[in-house]
């Protein structure tokens, strides 16, 4: 009987204990969501350049994702049948000056996924920028994706237009070097990470395949292919 006690005692703190872990993640999990939707927010504003978001209001940021960033629209790639958003932003809440593109990028780094987005010009022949959204590399080395030294290039404009037969849209490079006029990796190069090799890989492998993706999916809306 006292073994039949302590049993059912123990069930019951398990029950208390799990109904308040069950509570306590139910109540948080609108707040994780809410912030996790505004740090995706602040970088699409800093991706178009379409405002400080050092001196704008969440509110301000919210408004300006939901006037001036166009979400609507899917493209198709026919290669895989796989759909991407494609996200256009405009220089106003009425849309009628249409400044950059952008699509999505992901793939697995060193550590975990890497998720991102890629802006690109309106002529959709070179970057404007990179924003890594979600990352868990090495702090101080592949973490490093995230600092203004290695989205640079990307915002001064790598060209993605596309590349000879046998070569790739992106190269990871060194930095310092800047390859020839007239090479395959001219205009096409962005620094490697000192240290952080693995992570620097995974970036162009996963920018190449996101690039190459935009472009078979772009050329299918062009030809008048599926999209949503």
């Amino acid at each position: 009987m006292k073994r039949v006690r302590t049993v059912l005692f123990m069930l019951a703190i398990a029950a208390v204990f799990g109904a308040g872990v069950t509570g306590l993640y139910l109540g948080s999990k609108k707040t994780v969501e809410q912030n996790k939707r505004f740090i995706e927010q602040k970088a699409l504003v800093e991706l178009f350049g379409l405002g400080d978001i050092q001196t704008l209001s969440k509110e301000e940021i919210d408004q300006i994702v939901g006037t001036q960033i166009d979400q609507s629209e899917t493209l198709t790639d026919p290669h895989n049948g796989n759909t991407i958003p494609l996200l256009k932003a405009y220089a106003d809440a009425e849309q009628t000056q249409l400044v950059a593109y952008g699509f999505p990028f992901a793939g697995i780094g060193f550590w975990a996924e890497i998720k991102g987005y890629i802006a690109v010009d309106s002529t959709l022949r070179k970057t404007i920028g990179l924003k890594v959204i979600e990352q868990a590399e090495t702090p101080g080395l592949g973490a490093r994706i995230e600092e203004p030294f290695f989205v640079k290039p990307f915002m001064d404009g790598l060209n993605i237009t596309p590349p000879a037969p046998g070569a790739s849209y992106l190269y990871m490079g060194v930095s310092g070097r800047t390859p020839e006029k007239g090479t395959a990796q001219y205009g096409r190069t962005f620094d490697a990470i000192t240290g952080a090799t693995q992570t620097s890989l995974a970036m162009e492998r996963m920018l190449n395949e996101a690039v190459a993706e935009f472009g078979r999916c772009v050329k299918n809306r062009k030809a008048g292919g599926v999209n949503r």
